[in-house]
């Protein structure tokens, strides 16, 4: 890649984030936009590649490499991924979809379900109450088996859940500065944390999964909460009024606790 001046880097830094940046930040920047850059060419590649392969398999293939399924997020050995135009799926999921378990589409579209951590996530649901909402028909889900026929992972598609799960768009976190033992750092605060009343009451309020939400919050929140100390410069990041609805960019120092 053409090589950054660092100068110019510094002065749109500067006219983006409306303070001084010292040389050392800039440097850094220039050294992260490498990396990301480098990052990204091989991300690419590794795209032309499948979609090359893909031409000549468009039903599908066996992927010759490690991955992540792009539904549960577990890893999987070379030989036991499938590849096809929904992306990567470990052999779990792609045989449940093979078996008209679950949809196909769900790997390309992760705002049409949801999963049992963002079951806890969203709205502390899980454990015993989970198996409740389930055996009471008050939450529709899906199992996807492994090879032994035990759960692997467990679906709950908003379509099977009309009327009583939202859409994730009303659910969004947002990153807030906080002091943390003396130091101010970042976090990410939860919907039901800032959300105001009346957001509350004309997006929420209709949706049934609500109605259980006076007996999950008032069991302790078990959700891990990161606390980082500074954010990169070149994403952007701006924090109007101390807060920003996007997810957190990475970072190189951060803290996790329960």
């Amino acid at each position: 890649m053409e090589n950054i001046d660092i100068q110019k880097l510094k002065t749109g830094l500067e006219k983006e984030h409306g303070r001084e940046f010292t040389m050392e930040e800039a440097t850094q920047a220039k050294w992260d936009i490498e990396k990301f850059v480098n990052i990204f060419m091989e991300f690419a590649d590794e795209e032309i590649r499948r979609k090359n392969k893909l031409i000549e398999n468009p039903n599908g293939f066996l992927f010759d490499r490690q991955g992540r399924c792009s539904i549960c997020h577990d890893y999987a050995e070379e030989g036991n991924l499938w590849f096809d135009k929904y992306g990567l799926k470990c052999m779990n999921c792609q045989k449940a979809i093979n078996e008209k378990i679950i949809p196909a589409s769900i790997a390309i579209n992760e705002d049409s379900w949801y999963s049992k951590y963002e079951l806890q996530k969203y709205f502390n649901i899980r454990g015993a109450y989970l198996s409740k909402c389930i055996k009471h028909s008050i939450l529709k889900n899906r199992i996807v088996q492994n090879e032994n026929g035990k759960v692997h992972f467990q679906i709950f598609l908003i379509k099977d859940n009309k009327g009583v799960l939202p859409p994730k768009k009303y659910l969004k976190s947002r990153i807030v500065k906080v002091m943390r033992k003396g130091v101010e750092c970042f976090t990410t605060e939860f919907w039901y944390e800032y959300i105001d009343l009346n957001l509350f009451t004309e997006l929420l309020g209709k949706y049934k999964i609500l109605w259980c939400l006076h007996e999950t919050f008032a069991k302790e929140i078990d959700t891990s909460r990161f606390y980082w100390n500074k954010t990169n410069p070149i994403f952007g990041f701006k924090f109007s009024n101390g807060t920003n609805e996007e997810e957190p960019p990475p970072e190189e120092e951060f803290e996790t606790v329960k």
